[in-house]
């Protein structure tokens, strides 16, 4: 009896533990299978977070796209004409779904906002990103533009140009002058002493400059050489021109059109209180007995030859060769000079000096219908949709 008893108890104890066992396993299994599902919602969350960043990152790749694409023609003059109607968004290779680059599945589309309404001189751009796993993000920006700039004091926008730099008194300064100031404004951003469109003819020019003459031509510095001369996305040729007949499509005043010829004597062609629009037809010569002063924009269909005294704030043009010969007198420009070819013979003293508020100056001559001057595109804010 006390036998049968005591087998009985250890049977049900093992049985105990038998059910003790399966609990503990069971407990294990529920473990595990919910360590994976963790595991794989972790995995999960990382994937949705790695394209939820590539699809931002693609969103903000667009707008720099953008923002580049508007820069990459010169400029901007106003958002209504250049940029915000189907045509010109077109243009600037917009409108469709661009994928990123060595990244297939990765892609960005960029348009323009209609509401807030563009405006000459702000806009809003909006971009998509897309990434797998139907990741997609918007983002969207307000642009404005800057003042007008140049890519250099000296700006050859043709290609094939050619130089000649005679003498050592001359002096071409990319640094930012204030109007009629002989030093650079402190903390201002300056360009380029010469700038052309291709680093040929970047170097053509650097090549006719000689080694005592490299220091001559001042501005943003270019590694490797004295001289600040470099390749710059500017306004091309077609460009030019069109600038060109889009400010003699201007009232009278403010446009003075001359003649080309001789100028000898005082010539008054604008001043800082009243700049003007002066158009020559033809090639042009300030003789040595000319005493020339001028503000605003200065536009030679020809060839400019300087002898004589020219000070200029603002904006000189050539559509031909510019000479700048001062045997006897000085040439000082405060602004910039765009020419289709240069040719400087310095005998007395010439200085071009940069001066964005000599350009902002031209870009508000009194009497305009709209601004002449392309101007750089800048984000103004930015939000997340």
């Amino acid at each position: 009896m006390n036998d049968m008893t005591s087998r009985t108890a250890t049977g049900g104890e093992r049985g105990s533990s038998m059910v003790l066992v399966l609990l503990v396993l069971f407990a294990i299994l529920t473990l595990g299978v919910a360590g994976l599902s963790s595991a794989g919602f972790g995995i999960t969350l990382s994937n949705n977070y790695r394209t939820g960043t590539q699809a931002e990152q693609a969103a903000e790749s667009g707008l720099i796209h953008a923002v580049k694409a508007m820069n990459n023609t010169g400029g901007v003059i106003s958002f209504l004409t250049e940029v915000a109607n189907t045509s010109s968004w077109n243009t600037l290779g917009m409108g469709t779904s661009l994928t990123m680059p060595s990244y297939s599945n990765i892609q960005y589309t960029v348009n323009y906002l209609n509401t807030p309404a563009p405006t000459a001189t702000t806009m809003w751009i909006t971009s998509t990103g897309q990434a797998p796993g139907s990741s997609q993000r918007t983002i969207n920006e307000r642009l404005g533009i800057l003042q007008p700039y140049s890519c250099g004091a000296i700006d050859l926008p043709n290609s094939g140009i050619s130089a000649n730099f005679n003498g050592n008194n001359f002096s071409v300064d990319g640094n930012d002058y204030a109007i009629g100031a002989t030093t650079p404004t402190a903390g201002s951003t300056g360009t380029l002493g010469i700038s052309t469109r291709t680093q040929t003819d970047a170097d053509t020019v650097v090549g006719a400059l000689s080694n005592q003459q490299q220091d001559n031509v001042a501005g943003i510095p270019v590694t490797g050489q004295v001289a600040s001369v470099g390749p710059c996305t500017g306004p091309s040729p077609t460009r030019l021109q069109s600038i060109v007949s889009t400010a003699l499509s201007q009232p009278s005043p403010p446009v003075v059109s001359l003649p080309g010829g001789n100028v000898t004597g005082n010539t008054t062609l604008g001043t800082v209180a009243s700049p003007q629009i002066t158009y020559y037809d033809g090639d042009t010569t300030i003789k040595a007995t000319g005493n020339s002063s001028g503000s605003g924009i200065l536009i030679v269909n020809g060839g400019l030859t300087i002898q004589g005294n020219l000070d200029f704030t603002g904006l000189i043009i050539v559509l031909g060769t510019t000479q700048i010969t001062t045997v006897t007198g000085n040439a000082t420009v405060y602004g910039a000079i765009w020419t289709t070819d240069l040719s400087l013979t310095v005998g007395g003293s010439a200085a071009v000096r940069y001066s964005s508020p000599s350009l902002a100056l031209a870009n508000s001559i009194p009497g305009l219908t709209q601004p002449l001057l392309p101007q750089r595109v800048q984000v103004l804010a930015w939000s997340q949709g």
